[in-house]
């Protein structure tokens, strides 16, 4: 077992005697060579819970495992373990992806730094316009793929990714999937911090869904899905973010992200969904419809927030 985290709560303190209970009596493990997603919305506590595993907080309760050894004890030994890409982007300043990403692997591997695998990064990722780019004149893009590169260069046993595909472009998102999947094949296992639930779904091996500090659900993400399996859920492509649209009665669950609208329904509702989706195509308020099997994403929403009223 590479990480075993158990009953870990974090409280922060804020104004007089009022209190933040970040995490909440979370426990949870990771196998050698698996991508474990940790999925929650902003402030739901996943960079909190990052931060005690790699010893830069110490928890309130609770304890943390690396290689079977607490790192409350020596936390700086779980920074040698452990590699991390954060959420924030890394201030390259003038330095180009070849540089930053070379002189972190100087630095991690020493002597056993082999440039060969940083040339190999840079062509799974397509980064061969880039690497010699000062970082004030690369795109937010173009850094996030540099921080991961430097993540990844010499990892440790666990690497940590914390939002790594965010502002990348379309394509080079699924080469670096490809490069976090290889990196499980010689055994090293990832923590994916994201909310990016759709991509989560295709990458990880379990996942934790938390949200205000607690996990919701974990398990693998058919097992997720399963609490929702005997739903349907329907995309829709709005005329405009805007547009005025009444979501019928029947539906069990919706979420709104600008143009884009999804919600489930119970199999028999199917033929008045459609209906009801090609009435509002006539009324020009949707552009487009699809009907898929439940997925991850609906499992998350029904967990979060059950009904998600849509603004009208």
């Amino acid at each position: 077992m590479i990480l075993t985290v158990k009953g870990l709560t974090k409280v922060f303190n804020g104004r007089g005697k009022s209190q933040t209970i970040a995490n909440d009596n979370l426990s949870f493990s990771i196998d050698e060579g698996e991508i474990f997603g940790l999925l929650g919305q902003n402030g739901a506590g996943k960079t909190t819970l990052v931060n005690q595993i790699v010893g830069l907080l110490t928890p309130d309760r609770g304890d943390i495992h690396l290689l079977g050894e607490s790192i409350l004890q020596t936390p700086a030994r779980a920074r040698s373990i452990c590699s991390v890409q954060p959420q924030s982007q890394v201030p390259l300043g003038f330095l180009t992806p070849k540089h930053a990403v070379s002189h972190m692997g100087k630095m991690r591997a020493g002597k056993y730094f082999n440039p060969k695998r940083m040339e190999e990064l840079f062509e799974a990722l397509d980064m061969g316009e880039w690497v010699n780019t000062e970082g004030v004149k690369l795109s937010g893009g173009a850094r996030r793929l540099t921080a991961f590169c430097m993540a990844v260069i010499a990892p440790g046993q666990l690497v940590i990714l914390d939002e790594p595909t965010n502002d990348v472009d379309p394509v080079r998102r699924r080469y670096l999937w490809q490069v976090i999947r290889d990196l499980t094949n010689d055994g090293t296992s990832v923590i994916l911090v994201t909310h990016n639930v759709l991509e989560a779904e295709k990458a990880v091996d379990r996942v934790a869904i938390i949200n205000k500090g607690k996990f919701l659900a974990q398990g693998t993400p058919s097992e997720i899905k399963s609490s929702v399996s005997n739903q349907v859920r329907i995309e829709i492509s709005l005329a405009k973010e805007s547009a005025k649209i009444n979501i019928p009665s029947w539906a069990l669950s919706s979420h709104q992200n600008g143009t884009r609208l999804l919600f489930s329904m119970a199999p028999s509702n199917v033929s008045s969904t459609i209906d009801w989706a090609a009435d509002q195509v006539e009324k020009g308020c949707i552009m487009d419809y699809s009907l898929s099997p439940t997925t991850i994403e609906d499992a998350y929403i029904e967990l979060t927030s059950n009904k998600v009223e849509v603004s009208q």
